[in-house]
């Protein structure tokens, strides 16, 4: 069950009453971190290079534990292959890729799930097959969320219409289903990625209760944001594997009634939207550890089996604290967001009393998530990390906030083991949508119709 409790009182912004500065209290838990706060006052040093015999001077060997300042890497990868775009042929038009992911021969496999299907293609971005397809049948999909390859060449796609995995062997034949409790366990998020003990690990994206009034009330308490091992066969069994920290959860939004293409309506209730909150990640490592991120300051912590932590990576970087331009910047920029993508329906999958019905909406959702963003709260401070991913060498890559809402910030490559690699700055690489092996990367590119392009590109042999 879970472990290393969520919260960390050493994740809360503290205040010294006698001045102005804010301070952070730092948790002791081990040697790297004791170095880590040490250093913080030698930082403004300045390094002298001392020139011996004939007057040359020795080139410095760059600062790697995660206290060295910033250090710019310059990432150029190698083009492969692209799929997709306003002019591709007919199994290539994407509608909504949700998900990528590559498999140990560098095939791309990806979700569109406006065709609930996945499509397969090769390492030279030849198209291999489909999987999957709409309907209720055996194999078919009504609402996928999620996939994950497994270690046999397999697929299993996450189905909310079928509440858990429907399974498929390296053939792409339909195997069987593995149910997922979703009440308790919860749903897949965006960013999966495949343990060595031959499940997935993910950070919850939200759980859907089943049965009718009342129903969720004799069931036990849910962990409040939980990093999750979920099972690929009826042999294993999914599990929390950490809970993590959580701010104070939001008041309650308001209940709005939306009305429905079939001309019914339904409700629905949503809480009160707040800008800032720390995102919740996870990825597994080679060894089979899991970094989690769920702090606002610079803070990975590596997961054990079992639940506890084993180590923590921090580097010396203060949270940005959040002012009333700063509000009022990202206020607008949401509204911006809602105002370019207003027009479209949105369709809304409801659970509940023992059965799923699928509701399209107009204008009344966009009018909805408006007020959100009109009456949204903010917390104290923008994380410092906004993203973070493990690749298959097992370096971890941080992508770090911008000084601004919605500019970006350098992303960092780390080591679990306590080495800084270098910072690529802002305007370089992101977290790709996916790596796979030998270097290779997939980015997603949304053109001016919101057409999707997928770019296959293959990283440098060493970085940093």
């Amino acid at each position: 069950m879970a472990g290393g409790a969520g919260n960390d009182i050493f994740d809360q912004p503290r205040h010294n009453p006698g001045t102005a500065a804010r301070i952070r209290f730092v948790p002791m838990r081990n040697p790297m971190v004791r170095r880590s706060v040490r250093s913080l006052f030698a930082l403004a040093a300045v390094p002298i290079w001392i020139a011996c015999g004939g007057g040359d001077s020795a080139a410095p060997e760059p600062e790697t534990g995660l206290d060295a300042p910033d250090r710019s890497v310059d990432v150029q990868t190698t083009p492969v292959f692209t799929v997709g775009g306003f002019n591709a042929p007919d199994w290539a038009a994407f509608g909504n890729v949700r998900q990528v992911a590559f498999d140990d021969r560098g095939h791309l496999f990806i979700l569109d799930t406006q065709a609930n299907q996945v499509t397969e293609v090769d390492a030279e971005g030849q198209f291999v097959r489909t999987i999957g397809g709409p309907g209720e049948g055996p194999g078919e999909l009504s609402s996928p969320f999620g996939f994950a390859l497994t270690d046999d060449g397999g697929l299993a796609i996450f189905d909310i219409g079928h509440q858990g995995w429907v399974t498929y062997d390296a053939s792409g034949e339909f195997m069987g289903n593995v149910r997922v409790d979703m009440g308790t366990i919860g749903l897949p998020g965006n960013r999966l990625s495949r343990h060595p003990d031959g499940g997935v690990v993910g950070a919850v994206g939200g759980r859907i209760r089943m049965g009718g009034p009342g129903a969720a009330d004799s069931e036990p308490e849910a962990p409040s944001r939980p990093v999750v091992y979920f099972a690929l066969s009826e042999e294993d069994s999914s599990r929390v594997v950490y809970d993590a920290w959580d701010m104070p959860e939001p008041p309650e939004g308001e209940e709005a009634n939306l009305s429905t293409g079939g001309g019914g309506s339904f409700q629905i209730r949503m809480p009160v939207l707040r800008a800032f909150e720390p995102e919740l990640r996870a990825g597994a490592l080679p060894d089979g550890r899991i970094a989690v991120v769920d702090s606002i300051g610079y803070r990975i912590k590596l997961v054990a089996d079992g639940g506890s932590v084993v180590d923590v990576l921090e580097r010396p970087i203060a949270p940005i604290e959040v002012t009333g331009g700063i509000e009022e910047a990202e206020r607008e920029r949401r509204i911006a967001e809602l105002e370019a993508d207003a027009g479209g329906s949105t369709t809304v999958v409801a659970i509940g009393g023992g059965g799923m019905t699928t509701n399209t909406v107009g204008g009344g959702m966009s009018d909805m998530m408006r007020n959100r963003v009109e009456s949204m709260i903010f917390a104290d401070e923008i994380p410092v990390i906004e993203d973070m991913a493990v690749d298959p060498l097992g370096r971890i890559w941080v992508q770090r906030s911008g000084d601004t809402p919605g500019e970006a910030g350098p992303t960092d490559l780390i080591t679990a083991d306590g080495r800084y690699l270098g910072s690529i700055p802002a305007d370089g690489l992101r977290i790709p949508q996916a790596f796979g092996p030998d270097g290779l990367i997939v980015r997603r590119e949304v053109d001016e119709f919101d057409v999707p392009t997928l770019i296959v590109e293959r990283l440098p042999a060493e970085i940093g």
